[in-house]
């Protein structure tokens, strides 16, 4: 009998959060945005008692690494919700650029194992801005 979604357990309670802006939009292309939602994502997480272990921002999209003891859609609500309330009041021009919301896709996938989770922060760490290649 094939497994359902919700009964594969967590690896230490470790997961892989992706975030796309709105439309893909390159947002994120000014370093001090970069920089900033960077320091407003890891300040939300902490605030919930979440560990973040790998975070990188990109011009269109959010890769983090957290371990918690939240269920996984907690996590995204408070993840997605404050950043995006936080980063458009910082930065206008992101209310301007995207009007109906900074985030679009958004998705979370548990780690399987101690591998997935090595092979997981370091693409993570790995990651460029501009998603078109990764630090050797």
């Amino acid at each position: 009998m094939m497994k359902k979604l919700s009964d594969w357990e967590p690896y230490e309670n470790y997961y892989h959060f992706i975030g796309a802006t709105k439309y893909r939009k390159q947002l994120f292309y000014a370093d001090d945005i970069r920089n900033r939602a960077d320091e407003i994502i890891r300040e939300i997480l902490e605030s919930k008692g979440v560990e973040v272990t790998a975070l990188t921002v990109a011009y269109n999209h959010i890769h983090v690494l957290l371990k918690t003891e939240l269920e996984p859609s907690q996590v995204g609500q408070v993840l997605f919700g404050a950043s995006s309330r936080k980063l458009r009041k910082e930065f206008p021009i992101l209310v301007t650029e995207a009007e109906k919301g900074l985030w679009g896709g958004r998705s979370w996938t548990a780690i399987k194992n101690e591998d997935h989770l090595t092979s997981c922060r370091s693409y993570i760490l790995r990651h460029r801005p501009d998603n078109t290649k990764l630090y050797d």
